[in-house]
């Protein structure tokens, strides 16, 4: 509610005519913009009640800034190395939930040793006419993808003993795997060696799920 130093105090809508009332009014914040409230007050002098002039208030609600800009998800393989949330705005501030507790003006660095889905929420304050008005919240999801378990190797067919001569060649163990002989380039199925010495040939498989190498 509005408030004025007076006695019998008389609040008004407009700056002349109505009637006053003895309630103070509490304005409405639903809409920004200005508006004026005016009030006077009544001092009863040998007997007669004199009302003032009235004093305008006016009373500025300030828009509600718009939630900051982010980008969601942010996706990491599980025990990879995270940064800061990062989101564009004036003066941020971060919370774990979608309504209530405190907003820190730290970003939080996501925890990846968990796979799975976490939400972080970020809203701006903006300063207008000297009031710091906080925006809703944006939200952004967090996305922890599973490290796969490593594979079992592929079979060499055939069998050879000693420094072979003809074709060597890897049995692939399905979609999703890449191959790398001598840790070098990757293959997407397995390999195929022609006159390959005995001991020469080394290989690394790895699973990929969701970008995510085992």
């Amino acid at each position: 509610a509005l408030t004025a130093t007076g006695t019998s105090l008389l609040w008004y809508t407009t700056s002349t005519g109505g009637t006053g009332s003895s309630t103070a009014p509490t304005p409405s914040t639903s809409t920004a913009g200005n508006k004026s409230y005016y009030v006077s007050q009544t001092i009863p002098t040998n007997g007669v009640a004199c009302e003032s002039p009235r004093a305008q208030i006016v009373v500025t609600v300030n828009a509600t800034p718009s939630a900051p800009g982010v980008t969601t998800p942010v996706v990491y393989c599980q025990n990879a190395t995270a940064s800061a949330l990062t989101a564009t705005g004036t003066s941020l501030l971060w919370y774990t939930a979608s309504t209530g507790g405190t907003g820190s003006s730290t970003a939080p660095t996501p925890s990846t040793s968990s796979a799975g889905n976490t939400s972080y929420y970020v809203s701006q304050t903006i300063t207008t006419n000297g009031v710091a008005c906080e925006s809703s919240r944006a939200q952004i999801v967090v996305t922890i993808n599973a490290i796969p378990s490593a594979p079992s190797v592929c079979v060499i067919q055939p069998s050879l003993c000693g420094p072979a001569t003809g074709t060597v060649s890897f049995t692939p163990l399905g979609t999703g795997y890449q191959y790398s002989i001598n840790n070098g380039i990757n293959w997407t199925d397995c390999p195929v060696f022609t006159d390959v010495a005995a001991g020469s040939v080394t290989g690394l498989i790895v699973k990929s799920n969701a970008g995510c190498v085992s």
